[in-house]
């Protein structure tokens, strides 16, 4: 079955990726749609979710380091727990993602992502 998610892209502070005052959020390499592609690929609704119908929302924050790496993957709020660990497991697995800049050095930013299991999604949508 194909995956069937809806992806929207949250920041902590401001806008997605939004320049204001030379700060700069991190962005997965390529951008929203790079990264909805990356989701529609990689991420699998679990089978036992599936058969059981489970839907809802996880939402994961992580850390973007200075480096790009994503550290402190957590679930912030919950919707299931096998829908929950394909949502930590997809976020774990990404690459790097171009980091967060503050006049042009790169610094440390908290992300959260909202990824919604929906059986009746035939596309993600943003």
């Amino acid at each position: 079955m194909k995956t069937l998610i809806y992806v929207v892209m949250l920041m902590l502070s401001t806008q997605a990726f939004a320049k204001s005052d030379g700060v700069l959020r991190p962005q997965f390499p390529g951008g929203e749609k790079a990264l909805a592609q990356y989701l529609d690929t990689h991420l699998k609704y679990p089978e036992e979710a599936q058969k059981q119908k489970y839907q809802g929302q996880s939402l994961v924050a992580f850390t973007v380091n200075e480096d790009g790496s994503l550290t402190n993957v957590r679930i912030l709020k919950s919707s299931h727990l096998v829908l929950d660990t394909e949502a930590l497991r997809i976020i774990k697995n990404m690459p790097k993602w171009s980091p967060a800049q503050n006049n042009g050095a790169p610094k440390k930013e908290m992300v959260v992502l909202p990824i919604t299991f929906d059986l009746n999604k035939k596309n993600i949508q943003y």
